[in-house]
């Protein structure tokens, strides 16, 4: 992993996010590019000055965006990780889609609750936007949510695990899974018998993560993840935004949107291979 994108509105949310993708980079060796997007009509003055104070303004904000980062990184060994900012005008879904592709970034961290009002918006509904345009891991991180380098992963899946390599080696460099375990889970809505050769498939691919298989028989799938989760007292839920069908998109979107409404760990948000 060489670069994360951290959006952030300077919201305290966004801030734990920000510290907690500062945990990962220490731990990777990953640089972290810090992007703030700023709405076409902010810092705009309804006069004949107006240009002088629109420019005025957007510097004034790379120096927030830049002081903003420096105070974060409290612990030593959290100074030395590379630190890029990036203020940027438009919307905040495009902007940090744009972003991804112009730093060829790995991973996007991001809260899931932001401020109040305009800004609001940000970092709360627009998670599920930048899931939607990127095609990169996005992980969601919640006001509380607290890392833990050495906690039990949940991976919610329907044993369909099309994840590309790249994707593979950056769940692999990811403090919690060298340090934890996963418990890979299938919700089912009647009772069944696992199919070993799905497993067999998906424990190839994951190779050295320690892992189990855990299947549920539950209707509210969203529900039954989340009581897992809780019950497990695990530190971070992967899911899989499928792309493979129109149906199953419209329904993996829908189901990583309730997850990420209703549970209170980080949640890393993965793609299907193209």
């Amino acid at each position: 992993m060489k670069t994360i994108l951290v959006p952030t509105d300077f919201s305290k949310c966004a801030t734990n996010a920000y510290r907690y993708a500062l945990e990962i980079a220490a731990r990777t060796g990953a640089e972290i590019v810090a992007l703030h997007v700023i709405y076409p009509n902010e810092g705009v003055e309804n006069n004949v000055y107006s240009a002088f104070w629109i420019d005025e303004y957007f510097k004034q904000r790379e120096r927030d965006l830049r002081n903003w980062t420096r105070r974060q990184a409290k612990r030593e060994d959290l100074k030395k990780v590379p630190v890029r900012s990036q203020c940027t005008i438009g919307f905040p879904a495009s902007s940090v889609s744009a972003a991804v592709e112009q730093e060829k970034a790995d991973m996007v961290v991001m809260g899931t609750t932001g401020a109040t009002g305009l800004r609001g918006v940000f970092l709360g509904s627009v998670a599920s936007g930048v899931i939607a345009r990127t095609k990169i891991p996005v992980l969601a991180v919640p006001q509380k949510g607290a890392f833990q380098e050495k906690s039990t992963v949940v991976f919610a899946t329907d044993m369909r695990l099309r994840l590309d390599e790249k994707t593979i080696r950056l769940m692999r460099e990811l403090p919690q899974m060298k340090q934890g375990k996963m418990h890979i889970v299938h919700v089912l809505d009647k009772p069944g018998e696992p199919d070993k050769g799905q497993e067999a498939a998906i424990s190839q691919k994951l190779a050295d993560i320690q892992h189990d298989f855990r299947y549920l028989h539950d209707r509210d799938v969203a529900q039954a993840i989340v009581n897992f989760v809780e019950s497990t007292n695990a530190g971070l839920l992967v899911a899989v935004a499928h792309e493979h069908s129109l149906m199953h998109r419209l329904f993996f979107d829908s189901m990583t949107r309730k997850l990420a409404q209703r549970v209170k760990v980080p949640m890393l948000a993965l793609h299907d291979k193209s």
